[in-house]
């Protein structure tokens, strides 16, 4: 249940409500592996392909008889393998709707997309929130619906993270645990200025009051990243129904040594066990394989360090993102060359010099 609003200073908070119609997607597991052409780049170990296991499940937790989380977890063909969560807010039924329109249009999009895959995450996360607003827009009872949206798409060794809420996203490597998303929340915000403890922000009454989301408005933020994958990485994604009980240790202990289909059950069975007052939604990514193939765009220079992106209806967002990882095609190098914004120029003197040269040769 969410607590108050927050003072005036605060107005893009959007709390969340309770309740949604419980929606149970189950565990779902999928084995997947991306093609490379006969006689490609190998990867490490001999392997031409990435392969990953992946399983998700979601339950309204014990004290919410409503489910307004949504998920989707398994390969998008062309694209690379996804997991996402969205905990939907607003409404009787609004969260659950924004939610479920939200996973289900970046799904659609991702599929769709013939953009580098950053470029085609962020495409993705600004169609959910056109989607969102706009029906929230067309059905008025259903005002002030929004949702958080965190997606991990493994791109071979590859990992793109776009993050908007305070859902969360960790990898886990050698037992060690590293949180890929930072919390857009109220309570996290007073924890990053030094005015709050992790310890006081899990008690706060306005704990559950979120700063930025999909729908909500005709903009949000979209933290994006990447990190560099390896076999045996895990990735789990979860709500904050899970992650506010169970510290990141605890998560790396169940979801390590395990399949990923057990290891969401364990989750979602562990924080049930300490009484679940929120939604849950658990999704785990276990790399098996990495192909490292020679990507078509380039990535910023330090890994795990976020850039957030204004994203709106125009392309601005987009092309700020198209910049952080540049195509490394020859047009695109071109693009990028110091000379390229005199082409016009160059190609005009060129253009002059071979008709002087012409003009030349006919009067000799």
């Amino acid at each position: 249940m969410a607590g108050p609003l927050p003072p005036a200073d605060e107005a893009r908070a959007s709390p969340r409500a309770s309740g949604s119609e419980v929606l149970r997607e189950g565990a779902r597991r999928d084995e997947a592996a991306s093609s490379t052409a006969p006689g490609g780049p190998r990867g490490r170990g001999g392997a031409q392909a990435t392969r990953v296991l992946s399983a998700g499940a979601t339950d309204p937790g014990r004290v919410r008889s409503l489910n307004q989380d949504f998920f989707y977890v398994g390969e998008v063909p062309g694209r690379g393998h996804l997991a996402v969560v969205a905990d939907g807010m607003g409404g009787h039924t609004a969260g659950e709707i924004a939610s479920r329109r939200a996973v289900e249009t970046m799904v659609e999009s991702l599929r769709r997309s013939r953009a580098q895959p950053p470029v085609a995450l962020a495409r993705a996360a600004q169609a959910a929130n056109v989607e969102v607003y706009n029906y929230a827009l067309e059905n008025p009872q259903h005002k002030g619906m929004g949702t958080t949206l965190t997606a991990v798409l493994i791109d071979d060794q590859v990992g793109l993270v776009g993050h908007v809420g305070d859902s969360r996203a960790y990898l886990i490597r050698d037992g060690a645990v590293t949180r890929l998303t930072a919390d857009h929340s109220w309570v996290a915000d007073r924890v990053r200025q030094g005015l709050l403890s992790e310890e006081e922000a899990k008690r706060h009454r306005w704990r559950n009051v979120i700063t930025n989301a999909i729908g909500a408005t005709p903009t949000f933020r979209l933290d994006v990243l990447y990190f560099n994958v390896l076999p045996g990485d895990l990735v789990v994604v979860v709500s904050d129904g899970v992650s506010m009980l169970l510290d990141e240790k605890r998560i790396a202990q169940l979801a390590a040594n395990t399949d990923p289909e057990a290891a969401t059950a364990a989750l979602i069975e562990e924080a049930n066990e300490r009484g679940a007052p929120d939604n849950l939604t658990a999704t785990v990514l276990r790399v098996e394989e990495v192909a490292f193939r020679p990507k078509q765009y380039d990535l910023p220079g330090t890994p795990l360090e976020a850039e957030s992106v204004d994203i709106g209806e125009t392309l601005s967002g987009i092309r700020r993102v198209e910049d952080g990882f540049p195509s490394n095609g020859p047009l695109q190098r071109l693009r990028r060359h110091p000379w390229y914004p005199y082409r016009f120029w160059i190609l005009g003197s060129a253009y002059l010099i071979v008709l002087l040269a012409l003009f030349l040769i006919w009067r000799s």
